[in-house]
């Protein structure tokens, strides 16, 4: 039987994972509008939130404080990391989620990929957009608390 903090780090995985497959999709096929988004630092009150359009590529780094590469073909080589790296995290949880230990390896190499592919691709420049991955990590040591709970 699964236990509920099993069950929750899964359902975690699931919509972080979903999100940065979503997220990967969006910035590979919409480039462009990547590029061209400005980096804007603000803090607007509820009232210009309601009147403003949303802009889904502004401001997209993980710390806020680092706008997105303005490079196409760097942006398209960061998406296909995260991509790869979301779905093989993705498979993982899954497979835990289902209480097969393999899941966890599978996990783990998710996270090798997250961390080792945009490096490859882009150089070590990527790891401020890759800040996500670090979070995983954190989830790694949580999963293997509960390894004894697997198959």
């Amino acid at each position: 039987m699964r236990s509920q903090f099993l069950t929750l780090l899964c359902v975690l995985t699931f919509l972080s994972c979903t999100l940065g497959l979503f997220d990967s999709v969006v910035s590979f096929s919409k480039t462009r509008a990547v590029a061209e988004t400005s980096y804007v630092k603000r803090k607007p009150d509820a009232e210009e939130r309601r009147n403003q359009p949303k802009q889904y590529f502004e401001d997209r780094a993980a710390t806020g404080e680092q706008p997105m590469p303005g490079d196409p073909d760097e942006i398209r080589l960061l998406a296909v990391a995260q991509f790869f790296y979301s779905l093989i995290t993705l498979v993982g949880a899954i497979l835990m989620f289902q209480l097969r230990r393999v899941g966890f390896w599978v996990y783990i190499a998710g996270i090798a990929v997250g961390l080792l592919l945009p490096v490859v691709l882009v150089g070590f420049g990527a790891l401020n957009t890759s800040f996500g991955v670090f979070f995983s990590i954190i989830f790694a040591g949580l999963y293997w608390l509960n390894l004894k709970d697997m198959h």
